[in-house]
């Protein structure tokens, strides 16, 4: 059971108690004052008979005392009217049932003796009656007592009417407090726990954004105010795991790219030792033997290829020792339209025989960015170069370039073949190439990499199969 729907049956209890105890008292009350009301009523019939005796006593006028009790008789309630001599014989009314008995009480003999009124109750045929006893003197008689009988079933008829107003009331004043309790425990209790269970439960399916409105300044008020708190924490600290794990990441995967160019250094440094020699003299001795023979000798075409092919040789190996001995970048204010424009000049013939259209955008009052002009130039060069091989056919290369706060980011977007989903996390590692055999060695990205990196730069590649591929590269503005 619900912590609301048990208090709500607690209070209704507590107060159903106390409102039975307080309508008890009042139908006591009620039917003591009803009672009372009778009884008021009865003295007043009393003296109006007593008057209306002595009067007719004096005046020896018994006949109009016969006929004024008979009236009274009739009156709602009034089950007899007698007057009774002190030694019990009855003057008027002595014909009615029972009227034998009342002069053995002992309550007539003290209101004789006392000569104040008395009252008792007794039964009438089956039914209780209220007894009223009013002692009197009579002239020439003594003292007498009128007895007036009143049938307690008038009383009774009237306290259950009561009896059943006030009930109703009660039920009515129940029902309207067990609503109230009801809404109040709702309001200030059920809502703002139902709140809390609802955070919790959110929180716990990670949604560390969502927050509890604070309504209230109580007790539950300042638990929201403490849960909302919480909630912050952990999503403060998650973001900082977050950002830490991603942090470690980067730092694992410049490791790994460092610990590849180690590799590729000793590779290339065996490489230029072990095949540069030989291939210096194959190419020396083919270009020696090339004048002596005739340009259609098959011999010749033969040591053309081969001079041809050790060339191919030759710019691999280089392109290695280059790729080994990239220096620290010298930091310095660069103008990123400058390098561009520098970019086009060199690639401006590969990229006309290539059919490449390229389209830069830079802003007239883009500032510069923090890098070395030889590294960065090497950047771009191999980002051009990366897309004049995805387009065969030709295409179209947008640049674009655009600040924000403390970065400049350049977006190099192309219309070419574009990367398999499967091959976008390898594009950066050395060697690793989508091209056909013979088209590359797989070192122009990851040289692009390591120098973005070495400048504190960011970069990310987006692609689509048979749209194009997309580099999002990010360095520091420039800061004296």
């Amino acid at each position: 059971m619900r912590i609301g729907t048990r208090l709500v049956t607690s209070l209704t209890i507590a107060a159903a108690i106390v409102t039975s105890l307080y309508l008890y008292r009042q139908l006591s009350a009620e039917r003591d004052a009803l009672i009372e009301q009778r009884e008021r009523e009865i003295r007043v019939m009393a003296r109006t008979l007593e008057v209306a005796v002595r009067n007719a006593v004096r005046r020896d006028q018994w006949e109009d005392v016969q006929e004024l009790f008979e009236e009274a008789k009739g009156y709602a309630g009034v089950a007899r009217v007698t007057l009774f001599q002190a030694d019990g014989t009855s003057l008027v009314g002595g014909d009615q049932e029972g009227i034998e008995a009342t002069p053995t009480r002992m309550e007539f003999q003290e209101a004789i003796r006392q000569k104040k009124p008395k009252s008792f109750f007794d039964m009438l045929k089956g039914e209780q009656t209220l007894h009223y006893l009013r002692p009197i003197r009579l002239i020439n008689r003594g003292p007498a007592v009128i007895e007036i009988v009143y049938l307690t079933s008038q009383i009774e008829g009237a306290y259950r009417r009561r009896r059943d107003e006030i009930i109703l009331a009660g039920i009515a004043i129940m029902v309207a407090i067990a609503m109230a309790f009801w809404y109040l425990t709702k309001r200030n209790i059920s809502t703002p726990i139902q709140a809390l269970i609802e955070g919790a439960a959110a929180i716990g399916a990670g949604e560390l954004d969502r927050r509890i409105p604070i309504t209230r300044r109580d007790e539950l008020g300042r638990l929201a105010a403490e849960f909302n708190r919480m909630t912050e924490n952990l999503k403060r600290a998650r973001e900082q795991i977050l950002e830490e794990t991603v942090k470690k990441l980067e730092l694992e995967r410049q490791l790994q790219h460092s610990e590849k160019l180690a590799a590729v250094g000793r590779l290339a440094a065996g490489l230029a030792h072990e095949i540069g020699t030989p291939l210096n003299v194959i190419s020396g001795r083919a270009e020696y033997l090339l004048p002596e023979l005739s340009g259609g000798d098959r011999r010749s075409k033969s040591l053309q290829i081969i001079v041809e092919q050790i060339g191919r040789i030759r710019r691999t190996v280089e392109q290695l020792l280059g790729y080994a001995r990239v220096h620290p970048p010298h930091i310095a204010p660069t103008p990123l339209p400058n390098i561009l424009s520098n970019v086009m000049a060199l690639l401006d013939h590969e990229l006309t025989m290539g059919g490449i259209r390229v389209d830069l955008k830079l802003p007239a009052d883009l500032p510069s960015v923090a890098a070395d002009p030889d590294l960065l130039q090497q950047v771009f060069v191999n980002l051009l170069l990366n897309a004049l091989d995805a387009m065969p056919a030709g295409g179209d290369v947008r640049v674009a370039a655009e600040a924000h706060k403390d970065v400049i980011e350049v977006r190099v977007e192309d219309t070419g073949c574009g990367i398999p989903p499967e091959s976008l996390a390898r594009v950066f590692d050395p060697f690793f190439t989508t091209k056909k055999v013979g088209k590359g060695t797989g070192l122009g990205l990851s040289v692009v990499y390591g120098i973005v990196k070495d400048h504190g730069g960011t970069i990310e590649v987006k692609s689509e199969p048979g749209v194009g591929t997309t580099f999002l590269i990010a360095f520091p503005v420039y800061r004296p």
